[in-house]
């Protein structure tokens, strides 16, 4: 991943980070850390590549199929 580049909303100069998402379906919620992105330091605006968004919405929709088998909550995946 490139490790610089400007920010699409307000041009500043980005920053790597890794970062933590949350989404939701049906009263399942999942939350996904340690997700490599781009993140402007002025905005907040948040850009991640094309191979992690598709990895991203593979996990997310592996453990809302997992959710779905057990139950309404929260499932958390981190990387240590």
């Amino acid at each position: 991943m490139k490790r610089t580049r400007l920010c699409s909303d307000c041009g500043t100069l980005t920053e790597f980070r890794e970062v933590t998402e949350e989404y939701e379906r049906g009263g399942v919620r999942i939350r996904i850390s340690g997700i490599p992105a781009m993140v402007c330091p002025k905005c907040g605006s948040i850009s991640f590549p094309a191979k992690i968004t598709g990895k991203v919405a593979n996990i997310a929709e592996a453990m809302f199929s997992l959710g779905e088998e057990r139950s309404k909550g929260v499932i958390t995946v981190s990387q240590e």
